[in-house]
């Protein structure tokens, strides 16, 4: 009985140190959704980077929530960087960081070490709690899309590819 007991244990000890925000099954790529209203949100700047409803309107702007020692998110923010180099019209992007504000400082090495073009920033409290204006981000990594005036037009939960990104932010930005 113990030893069923331990071995129980062991193989829940895993999943019981990961996080709470787990990683998704890839959602259809193609899903839209146009909420109406554009959605207000600031995020706490680390380093000088401002991530805003006021600093993005005008352009087709790509938030990507995530974590940092996610595999699934660490691929997703290059392809999002790759994807943002070459596309025109400019767009904005940011990563939004769903983990304790104390990893905040960590923030600059990862942006860095990554060689991201956008800015990496930490959720607030009303995100993190799951209750923010993007609602409830179940999994890492989300991708969400808006479009020039702030209204979500497109959100895929899980690995995504380079194309399936640009053509969102396509969409984006003819709005």
């Amino acid at each position: 009985m113990l030893l069923q007991s331990l071995l129980l244990l062991s193989g829940l000890l895993p999943s019981l140190a990961c996080s709470t925000v787990p990683a998704a099954p890839t959602s259809d790529p193609h899903a839209r959704f146009d909420a109406g209203d554009p959605i207000e949100f600031r995020f706490p700047p680390t380093d000088s980077d401002v991530v805003s409803s006021e600093t993005t309107r005008g352009r087709a702007t790509a938030l990507l929530f995530i974590t940092t020692y996610d595999m699934a998110s660490q691929v997703v923010v290059k392809r999002l960087g790759e994807v943002l180099v070459r596309f025109t019209p400019r767009a904005n992007a940011a990563a939004v960081v769903l983990e304790p504000p104390a990893h905040a400082e960590l923030l600059p090495a990862y942006k860095e070490a990554l060689g991201l073009p956008y800015p990496v920033v930490m959720a607030d409290f009303v995100t993190q709690q799951r209750q923010g204006p993007f609602g409830d981000i179940e999994n890492v990594p989300t991708l969400v899309v808006l479009d020039r005036s702030g209204r979500e037009v497109w959100r895929h939960q899980g690995p995504c590819e380079a194309r399936d990104i640009e053509a969102a932010l396509e969409r984006a930005s003819r709005r």
